[in-house]
């Protein structure tokens, strides 16, 4: 037993020796090791808030300019007061998520971002909601491409888009089915020919009826049906743009391309 001892104190001794020869570190580092790390941390953070302090409050930093980008239905002055942002702020202790969820409450924007410019200014961009047609409903709203239904702004000019009749804004609050509908037409006539619209004025959705449109010139009725629209889109255009048509276009009352491959014209008595 005692020379088993003697054989495995010999054998750790001798472990000990070649791990010293080969150099090799402890497992775990030493005490001054960890003490110091810890100092350097300590003395990083609270340089850090140092300067975090300093930028903060500094008086270089303070709200002097706000500029605003990307508002054309909207006037500069609604958003500032929607901010609701003081002079003489602090720069950096300006809320700026806040602030842009106060801007979003704004029904026209579907986008705002704030920026800070140093030293001193701040810059709200916006993004206004694109009318891609006009709801006539007693008054004029504008329509965007989801189906978002607002009042036109004073002096804004009804132009290049068309017009939608035939549905109520009451109506459509409680189901926008029928206005998704006329969208869906306006977004196909774009993808088709988007010069279309220079030779239709108006999309009038009937509940019972399919939809139906109006040309400018003439004041055709135009009815497309409700199936294949893809394809009767591509056969009024082809059809209108055609030379001899187009100078008859004053002369006819009705197209109907409701019948596949097939278009029926009705003339002004």
């Amino acid at each position: 037993m005692k020379k088993r001892k003697k054989f495995l104190n010999r054998t750790r001794s001798s472990q000990r020796f070649r791990n010293e020869l080969a150099g090799e570190k402890p497992p775990f580092p030493n005490l001054k090791w960890l003490i110091g790390i810890l100092l350097v941390l300590l003395l990083g953070f609270g340089w850090f808030r140092l300067v975090s302090h300093l930028i903060t409050n500094s008086q270089m930093f303070v709200l002097k300019n706000i500029q605003v980008e990307g508002n054309r239905l909207v006037e500069r002055q609604e958003i500032l007061q929607q901010a609701a942002l003081r002079s003489g702020s602090r720069l950096f202790q300006i809320p700026t998520a806040e602030i842009s969820n106060k801007i979003l409450k704004n029904p026209y924007f579907k986008g705002v971002s704030l920026t800070r410019s140093l030293p001193s200014t701040l810059i709200i961009s916006v993004q206004e909601r694109e009318p891609v047609a006009y709801l006539i409903d007693q008054k004029i709203y504008m329509i965007d491409e989801y189906g978002k239904i607002l009042q036109t702004k004073p002096g804004t000019t009804v132009s290049h888009l068309p017009l939608i009749t035939g549905l109520s804004v009451k109506a459509l609050l409680k189901n926008r089915k029928p206005l998704f509908s006329a969208l869906n037409l306006i977004s196909l006539m774009r993808e088709i020919d988007s010069d279309l619209f220079q030779f239709v004025s108006e999309i009038h959705i009937d509940s019972k009826l399919p939809p139906c449109l109006y040309l400018i010139h003439g004041g055709a009725r135009v009815e497309v049906g409700s199936r294949q629209l893809h394809q009767r889109i591509f056969v009024l255009s082809n059809f209108i743009k055609n030379s001899s048509v187009f100078g008859q276009l004053e002369n006819i009352k009705r197209i109907d391309l409701s019948f596949k491959d097939r278009v029926i014209i009705s003339k002004k008595s």
